[in-house]
């Protein structure tokens, strides 16, 4: 198979994650809750993962919170931190992990929701768009690292700067970013960075992390209890993190496949070789039509490599049905993102996406654009 869906997951996952998840099944008891052997075992293999995890992405084991994926984590960081009563802002190209949360608090008449919109061409635009919708209301600002239908990256460092104001809560959502570029929290100007551990880290699926910026940790609401294997008298969840937001038993298995990704782990060193490559290509092709897509090799390092797009007469789903009958793997549709393919004008038609990973290969890309003929 050529599998290019690597924007929904990365695949395949190496040998090590499997054998990693093999290993804490039959080893590992339940962390947190015992002194014995199975249950320090599984203690080792939770904290060597926010070990792994915050040595990646500039924070400290302590602030690291495991959770099932990113939409977890982005519904931990906003509902946990929202003011009452505030504002919010975000961007025109936001996944349903970031909107739906919003759009439920929002329903709630609990916060009021803007949107800036992002330039696809020019980041100076995008940052002064940011910078004149973050009025004096606005409390929180949640936004996404790349889009996860056009790849296109946010310049998060000078829009942070930009507004000028270390009162504005920012939460970033690195699911496309992570593993594909460096990605430091520190160096963002986030407080809380979200990811999912199956993407560009290669991990099982089932994983994913809150991280916090350990120069300025926030104080998060709960909005899920449970027993932590700390403070079992307290009728409330524990005050520090990162058992305040981990209820309940963690995925053990998931996370030592999630480390041992980590601990194999090297960017990606023809990812953005090939992606200029499919670009060139696709910009020849008639009757291909690219939505949002970089103008140029020179404007790619501005994207993850994403590529949507549709072919003329034909639906974007019975396009990738086709692909799939040539043993294809790409993702056609809306691709949970309503709000990015409105700003694409795709709303109405949806798009087939080609996303690239450390597996693809020239021949993988010769052997789709064949097929595309």
């Amino acid at each position: 198979m050529i599998y290019l869906d690597n924007a929904a997951t990365g695949f395949p996952k190496s040998d090590a994650v499997g054998r990693a998840m093999q290993d804490a099944l039959v080893s590992c008891g339940n962390p947190g809750r015992s002194s014995h052997t199975p249950a320090r075992n599984a203690d080792r293999v939770l904290f060597r993962c926010r070990e792994l995890l915050a040595e990646r992405f500039g924070s400290t084991p302590e602030n690291v919170v495991l959770t099932k994926n990113a939409t977890e984590a982005l519904n931990l960081a906003i509902k946990g931190l929202y003011r009452p009563g505030g504002e919010v802002l975000t961007s025109t190209l936001e996944h349903n992990a970031v909107m739906r949360p919003l759009n439920a608090l929002r329903g709630a008449q609990e916060i009021t929701l803007k949107q800036f919109r992002v330039d696809l061409t020019d980041d100076g635009v995008t940052v002064e768009n940011f910078r004149i919708a973050a009025g004096e209301r606005t409390d929180m600002a949640v936004l996404t690292h790349a889009s996860n239908i056009c790849g296109r990256i946010l310049p998060i460092r000078a829009m942070r700067d930009a507004v000028k104001r270390e009162d504005l809560l920012l939460i970033v959502d690195a699911s496309q970013t992570a593993g594909h570029i460096p990605v430091d929290i520190r160096a963002l100007g986030a407080d809380v960075l979200c990811l999912p551990g199956h993407k560009g880290l290669y991990g099982p699926t089932g994983t994913g992390a809150l991280i916090c910026n350990p120069d300025r940790v926030p104080y998060f609401r709960t909005i899920l209890e449970g027993g932590s294997g700390i403070e079992s008298r307290a009728v409330g969840m524990p005050e520090e993190l990162p058992e305040r937001l981990e209820a309940g038993t963690q995925n053990v298995c998931g996370f030592a496949g999630l480390a041992a990704a980590l601990a194999e782990f090297r960017f990606p060193d023809r990812e953005q070789n090939l992606f200029r490559l499919l670009l060139r290509e696709l910009q020849r092709k008639n009757g291909v039509r690219l939505y949002g897509a970089p103008a140029d090799d020179a404007s790619a390092e501005k994207y993850v490599p994403v590529l949507l797009f549709n072919r003329d007469g034909i639906d974007c789903e019975a396009f990738a049905e086709r692909l799939a009958s040539r043993e294809i793997a790409v993702r056609a549709g809306l691709h949970c993102a309503p709000a990015a393919h409105r700003a694409l004008g795709t709303l109405e038609t949806g798009g087939v996406r080609v996303s690239l990973g450390r597996g693809n290969t020239p021949a993988d890309l010769q052997y789709f654009l064949d097929a595309l003929r």
